[in-house]
């Protein structure tokens, strides 16, 4: 078992080659991300506070965790908030905005400031901004993480 330094994502080592590792998340997803970005237990950050590293989660697995959370407020936005804003698939903004809007009380998605679209994406997708930003560079990568959030958000919605 392995978890991502960004405490986002863990999984069992299915397959290392040339510097990649590839894993199976519990779900059943395959990602692959360098060595380097691997941790063979889950960051300090990613563990509550006072929460030791074995401690077990659901199922007796891997252990909890939770991310810290930083909801963007206008003044935070830069020109990269509204670069990796567009970096998101078209098809995920269709699935976060459908989500969105089924919800009780709620405007329109397009409505919403990039602020607001980026703290609902990362919401619903489970990808922080950092996160978003940190895998600019790989849209494949990114989808895929995201794609994963969604689903799962869907599960529970449906």
């Amino acid at each position: 078992m392995v978890w991502h330094r960004d405490g986002q994502r863990s999984g069992k080592v299915l397959e290392c080659e040339g510097g990649r590792v590839f894993i199976e998340q519990e779900n059943g997803a395959e990602l692959d991300f360098p060595e380097r970005d691997l941790t063979a237990s889950p960051p300090a950050s990613a563990r509550p506070a006072g929460t030791p590293a074995a401690s077990a989660g659901r199922g007796g697995g891997a252990a909890a965790y939770v991310m810290p959370e930083h909801i963007l407020i206008t003044a935070d936005i830069t020109p990269e908030h509204v670069r990796v804003l567009g970096l998101v698939p078209q098809r995920t903004l269709q699935a976060v905005a459908a989500l969105y809007e089924r919800r009780p009380g709620r405007r329109k998605f397009s409505a919403l400031d990039v602020a607001g679209k980026l703290n609902v994406i990362t919401e619903i997708t489970a990808v922080p901004y950092r996160t978003m930003r940190d895998y600019s560079d790989r849209p494949g990568e990114l989808g895929l993480l995201m794609g994963k959030g969604l689903a799962d958000s869907q599960k529970a919605a449906g």
